[in-house]
């Protein structure tokens, strides 16, 4: 496992009477590419003890701890898997004998939770994708830009959502949050 460096120090802004918003430091994350469906997949599951059978846009295990194991699925083949520190060594003895990927990205992101009534309109500020719960329920995780950085937003639970952002992004991001949220904080 990767120690990493937290790119924001921990900061922390606001209330969750109108809107906070905090980074996560240091969520453990595997990039897993396993082909759907197959023996593998099932195999792979079975030793996260988690399914690994949802639709792209979908999160998988626990939603309401910050360091709880959740599968993001962002591809039919592409998970991002957050909180499963011993899963690499778990899954490294099996690559001999099946074929799939798994990487330790724990040092490329860092996390952003913003949690509040008004989260909805800082984030509108930031992200063209609509966030209603219709649109974007809990559960739900999406890519796509926010303040020209690629993100990956999660909707973890009613008026909290986690931003993963790349390090070398965290510090723009977050002072475009800021600012988004700027009249609540």
């Amino acid at each position: 496992m990767i120690t990493k460096e937290s790119p924001l120090e921990g900061m922390n802004i606001g209330t969750v009477a109108t809107v906070a918003i905090r980074e996560l430091p240091g969520l453990h994350t595997i990039d897993l590419r396993v082909a759907p469906g197959t023996p593998t997949q099932a195999l792979v599951a079975g030793v996260l003890g988690m399914d690994l059978l949802a639709k792209p846009g979908r999160i998988l295990g626990s939603l309401d701890e910050a360091h709880a194991r959740q599968a993001l699925c962002l591809a039919p083949d592409w998970w991002l898997l957050v909180g499963f520190p011993k899963a690499d060594q778990s899954l490294t003895r099996l690559k001999d004998q099946h074929h799939f990927s798994i990487v330790d990205v724990s040092g490329q992101r860092t996390t952003i939770e913003l949690e509040g009534p008004k989260v909805r309109d800082v984030l509108a500020h930031l992200w063209e994708q609509d966030l209603r719960e219709k649109s974007f329920p809990i559960g739900a995780v999406s890519q796509g830009l926010m303040a020209k950085a690629p993100v990956i937003l999660c909707h973890v639970a009613p008026f909290r959502y986690r931003v993963m952002v790349r390090s070398s992004f965290a510090l723009h991001l977050w002072k475009a949050l800021a600012d988004a949220a700027e009249e609540w904080v």
